[in-house]
Parts: structure tokens; C-alpha cells; sequence
């Protein structure tokens, strides 16, 4: 499945921030793969936002965001 904007990702054992959940916030094609910015929310320090790029495969689709911050929408 392909890995859209404002879609729920969980981090695999393959990354550091393994167990994560975030939202793709920004999905960019970048030479034969894909960059995925994924926001993760830290309590009460605001939103990490980590880069991953599809190759890496770190990432496991958890479901679609149903609120989502419509700021910077294209």
C-alpha cells in the first residue's frame, strides 16, 4: 500500500523511534524512492518531525487520520 499524506504510520523495529505513531505530513518523490515526513507528537513539548525515506522500510501503515491540522494544505 501506498503511504499517503495525513495517514497513521507506526515506526518498525528497523528505526530508532521503533513503537512511534505519527502522521505523514509531507510525502515527496526524491530519486527512485520516496521521502516521507512524519510528524510525532512529544506531551507537552509539541510535534517531532522525523524523515524516512520508503527504502528504509521503518514504517507500517496503521490507518487513515481522520483530524488532521489543515495548515499548509495544498
Amino acid at each position: 500500500m501506498l503511504i499517503q499524506k495525513n495517514d497513521v504510520v507506526q515506526f518498525n523495529e528497523s528505526h530508532k523511534w521503533c513503537g512511534c505513531f505519527g502522521i505523514v505530513t509531507k510525502v515527496t518523490e526524491i530519486d527512485n524512492d520516496t521521502l516521507y515526513m512524519i510528524g510525532v507528537p512529544i506531551p507537552q513539548q509539541g510535534i517531532a518531525y522525523i524523515r524516512v525515506l520508503d527504502s528504509e522500510n521503518a514504517l507500517e501503515y496503521i490507518g487513515r487520520a481522520v483530524l488532521t491540522d489543515s495548515e499548509g494544505e495544498e
